[in-house]
């Protein structure tokens, strides 16, 4: 389990890195220094590991089944095959290769052991670095902002990363709301007061940030929450205040109760019209994957469909459109949502957590170019779709173990 743990350390690695600044002197200038500069390649060294583990193991199953993970791999292969398309072909090539890693990573470590338990690793690191970046906000840039102060929707990131925009930062927070919502219905009294004080920590972050598209998201992952899991009606009397907080803080104290305002999308439709046109220039392959930054005058497209277009053309958007509605497509068909509430274990907490992120993460795709490209919201993605997918399998529908125990000999 340490390999796993490692292996999804170095995929997160990468995050807030950019390999345009890499500097081959500050290798030799001592051993954090060179940590530091190898950080962009992190994931793809993550990958290297994973083929040494792979051809050890000799023998190579389909471990997750043809579906929604397969589609998002194929679309992550289509972008990076065609990065010959992109104006800087290196760049694309390498933000390929950081896509590549999540889905390949996660592949990896289901076909070398207990998948259940290794995904639950990952999700638990997820969790953890969620919980760092939601107190760090509250406790820096967003204090003076509770205090009174102006709020300027972009803050600094620890230890020289760069910076956060507010969308990023409701993120975090809506995320981290949602894993303690869930974990608010396990046993002891301790645990339950510790996860109370994190939801409130995390709804505190969520309306600070102000960020339509994370206060959307934990709506849904949060009803999500409350009919999948168990302690259905005291879950279900605590949502509405929480709900009404956010409403407070979205409609009321950044819009002014206007609702032109709160419904206008930003500039995001100039964008997505910039971003149609170019990708017509290239329907069928894309533009390979960072297109959006090198094509849109560094502008983002701030929409998952549009941005898998742009970078992967008509397949590439096919593929990734398939990945998510065939989620939830297996979701229905296998009656995830009615089922967790029975689920054992640990179990009982990471089917509904997948649950909700995915819902989380479908209701931002509109929005944010959720989980189209290497980000925070690919790396909660894939390890929530695959848990989902493994889940069902091995646990099928007891309907469905009748049907098949009855056509045999």
């Amino acid at each position: 389990m340490f390999i796993t743990g490692l292996l999804w350390v170095l995929v997160w690695g990468g995050m807030y890195s950019d390999v345009s600044r890499f500097n081959a002197e500050a290798l030799l200038a001592g051993p954090a220094s060179f940590v530091l500069t190898m950080r962009p390649f992190l994931p793809i060294l993550a990958m290297a590991v994973c083929l040494v583990l792979l051809v050890r193991k000799r023998t190579i199953a389909l471990a997750l089944e043809p579906g929604p993970f397969l589609s998002l791999s194929f679309y992550g292969l289509l972008g990076a095959a065609f990065f010959f398309l992109s104006p800087e072909p290196f760049f694309s090539l390498y933000w390929g290769g950081l896509f590549l890693a999540a889905p390949f990573v996660v592949w990896t470590l289901v076909n070398t052991g207990d998948a259940e338990a290794r995904l639950g690793l990952v999700m638990s690191i997820n969790a953890a670095v969620i919980l760092v970046m939601v107190l760090f906000y509250i406790a820096g840039p967003l204090w003076p902002i509770l205090r009174g102060a102006h709020n300027p929707r972009l803050y600094k990131l620890p230890f020289g990363l760069g910076l956060q925009t507010a969308n990023g930062v409701g993120r975090f927070a809506g995320v981290l709301g949602l894993i303690a919502l869930s974990r608010l219905r396990g046993p002891g009294l301790a645990k339950r007061a510790l996860w109370a004080g994190l939801l409130a920590a995390s709804v505190l972050g969520l309306a600070l940030s102000e960020s339509r598209t994370a206060i959307l998201g934990f709506i849904v992952g949060s009803l999500l929450v409350v009919v999948s899991g168990r302690r259905l009606t005291w879950l279900a009397a605590l949502v509405p205040g929480v709900f009404y907080f956010l409403y407070k803080a979205w409609f009321v104290w950044r819009f002014n109760g206007s609702l032109e305002n709160a419904f206008f999308l930003t500039g995001r439709e100039t964008t997505w019209r910039k971003a149609l046109a170019i990708a017509l220039r290239s329907p069928l392959a894309g533009h390979g994957f960072h297109a959006d930054r090198l094509m849109l005058e560094g502008e983002h497209v701030h929409m998952a469909y549009l941005h898998s277009l742009i970078q992967g053309g008509l397949l590439g958007a096919l593929f990734f459109t398939a990945a998510i509605v065939g989620l939830w497509v297996l979701v229905v068909r296998r009656r995830v949502v009615q089922r967790a509430a029975l689920a054992e274990g640990p179990a009982a907490f990471l089917v509904t957590e997948s649950l909700a992120v995915l819902g989380f993460l479908t209701a931002r795709s509109f929005f944010e170019s959720t989980a189209a490209f290497y980000g925070v919201d690919l790396l909660l993605f894939v390890p929530a779709m695959a848990y989902l997918q493994v889940w069902s399998r091995d646990h099928p529908p007891a309907s469905a173990l009748a049907d098949a125990s009855a056509v045999r000999p």
